[in-house]
């Protein structure tokens, strides 16, 4: 069956098989989920396209009309819905002001990954989070993300917070504190990776006892952890940010 081989119809490709394609732009790994990632990236850019051409479509209207939701579920209601509660989520970590800087990246996150974690309940596409580098990569900017904002804001407060409150205890505390930031970056890139290649290797293996189709209930499992695996990434990276920022006590007012 097409769900349980790991067949990939961009493996169809010249040059994908052995790996030749994407050689002359320095792309020497496995093209397979390098496609993949690239195909994600454009079903994402996609969706944001229509959503931004349904709100400039309702910005059209006369009056309060451009304020009034659609009747009918449309891609702007979709795309409302989904901002509202991401913000709604990161303003329970976030002052408002640091929603808005980072909006953009979470919801990026979350969208790539839930669409690249969706991929593996369609016959002939693998998901792209089920691979390390795919992982990784996020994990890195993320890394990347939380360090630079924090020692940018207060590079002093920055430090003397990972140093602990004992002055005696802070060669310990601080060298604590530096294991605890690399393995942040880490445990994003595993548990994605892991949860995701499982998944998708339970979906193929149930799919596959069945020849003429799909248990629903392990489709609707697989969309259901694909959808969780997106909310803890995203959630797990907005939190390391605002630990790293500083924070006062008007930031949520």
């Amino acid at each position: 069956m097409i769900f349980a081989s790991g067949f990939s119809w961009v493996s169809l490709l010249p040059g994908v098989w052995n790996d030749t394609l994407l050689s002359g732009i320095g792309v020497h790994m496995d093209t397979v989920p390098v496609l993949h990632s690239w195909l994600a990236a454009a079903v994402v850019i996609l969706l944001a396209v229509v959503g931004r051409l349904s709100l400039e479509k309702a910005r059209a209207r006369d009056g309060l009309a451009r304020y009034e939701a659609d009747a009918t579920p449309t891609p702007r209601n979709i795309a409302e819905l989904f901002v509202e509660t991401l913000t709604s989520v990161m303003g329970s970590v976030l002052s408002p002001k640091d929603i808005r800087a980072f909006f953009p990246l979470i919801g990026a996150l979350f969208t790539y990954i839930f669409v690249s974690n969706v991929f593996g309940v369609f016959p002939g596409f693998l998901p792209p989070t089920d691979n390390a580098n795919t992982n990784m990569g996020m994990a890195v900017i993320v890394f990347l993300t939380f360090n630079i904002v924090g020692i940018a804001r207060a590079p002093v407060g920055y430090f003397k917070h990972m140093m602990g409150p004992v002055l005696f205890m802070a060669p310990l505390v601080f060298v604590i504190e530096i294991i605890s930031m690399f393995v942040r970056p880490f445990s994003l890139w595993v548990r994605l990776a892991g949860n995701i290649f499982g998944d998708h290797t339970v979906f193929g293996v149930m799919s596959g006892t069945v020849p003429y189709g799909i248990p629903a209930i392990f489709l609707g499992l697989a969309i259901f952890v694909s959808l969780v695996q997106a909310f803890v990434f995203s959630l797990l990276s907005t939190i390391y940010i605002g630990l790293a920022v500083p924070h006062t006590e008007h930031d949520h007012d």
